[in-house]
């Protein structure tokens, strides 16, 4: 059985190896989760190769949750958690420009859609803090409606994120956009 940690709810990845047999769980190999509550109340997570599983073998705490799932490949590039179109979506959405927050998502999104040439950036205004006044960011879809223009221009207010906000919007994102599949979670 894994130990995750002190938190009740912070369950680990597979461990590897099947509980009940100690053997190797190998990249592509399908096995059952299990998570389970220990007698300290807390949850650990245990694994079981499915011919164990499907055989009989079963944990003797109490069983909280279990899923099948197979073993991902430690090579392979994480999946998405939200794909491009996606992200598109979430970037359209009308933003108040009261909410803080929501538009420093919004502008570092828009970076993030400019970097996966998702959108092209087309200029812009920086801020002026003398007048208090702020900076947009000009981008639009790339290619031609079907119509044959070009798409319009979005305007993206630049809220002016510190360094250290904009490290920690930029940590939430990356969480939405490389954090792996949950298969073997």
């Amino acid at each position: 059985m894994t130990r995750t940690s002190s938190s009740p709810y912070e369950i680990g990845r597979t461990d590897g190896a099947c509980s009940h047999t100690g053997e190797p769980l190998v990249p592509g190999d399908p096995f059952v989760a299990v998570v389970v509550e220990t007698e300290d109340g807390t949850l650990a997570r245990a694994d079981y190769s499915v011919a164990a599983w499907d055989g009989g073998a079963r944990p003797q705490a109490p069983v909280f949750a279990a899923w099948r799932s197979v073993v991902p490949d430690p090579t392979a590039r994480p999946k998405p958690l939200i794909d491009d179109g996606e992200l598109m979506d979430l970037f359209e959405r009308d933003v108040p420009d009261d909410d803080e927050e929501r538009l420093a998502f919004r502008y570092l999104l828009g970076l993030v859609l400019i970097r996966k040439r998702k959108l092209v950036y087309e200029g812009g205004v920086p801020a002026d803090a003398k007048h208090d006044k702020r900076g947009v960011m000009h981008v639009r879809v790339p290619g031609k409606t079907a119509s044959g223009e070009k798409h319009p221009i979005i305007e993206v207010i630049d809220p002016g994120l510190s360094d250290e906000r904009a490290a920690e919007l930029a940590e939430q994102l990356d969480a939405i956009m490389n954090a792996d599949d949950g298969s073997a979670d």
